[in-house]
């Protein structure tokens, strides 16, 4: 029983160990600055806050945001989440990091933000294309 015990544990560690190797993380690409990503990221987080949307959408979104997330969905589908969420409070942990679109070559910055609201805290992960627009957004 101990050595099966020992078996499972020792085989969980390895594959914990192979699959950290496959992870791969991007070094941010030359063509961002790791501050100005963190502020645009922080500042698309306070206009969703301050329910912004239309403006957001129209002047920070690229075109491929706009036709997969448009304002009327950001405001059916993200602003509820937000609002749930209750009083915004502050950030609290930001990382910045890359990629490399496979399929086009474009490199983008990809910025991971906690923050904390009244009721629980959210994870925000915004991506931004070389314009520094929104190509990717995800709420946690």
């Amino acid at each position: 029983m101990k050595k099966r015990k020992t078996r499972n544990i020792a085989g969980m560690l390895l594959l914990a160990f192979l699959l950290s190797g496959c992870a791969q993380t991007h070094k941010l690409s030359e063509k961002f600055d790791e501050a100005e990503v963190k502020v645009a990221a922080e500042e698309v987080i306070e206009a969703l806050n301050n329910g912004e949307v239309d403006t957001l959408v129209e002047e920070d979104w690229n075109a491929t945001m706009k036709s997969a997330l448009d304002a009327e969905s950001v405001k059916t589908q993200i602003l509820p989440i937000i609002e749930e969420l209750g009083e915004f409070e502050g950030f609290d942990q930001e990382a910045v990091t890359g990629g490399k679109d496979p399929d086009t070559e474009q490199e983008f910055a990809v910025a991971v933000v906690k923050a904390k609201y009244e009721k629980r805290k959210a994870q925000f992960t915004i991506s931004f294309d070389e314009d520094m627009k929104v190509g990717g957004f995800y709420i946690k």
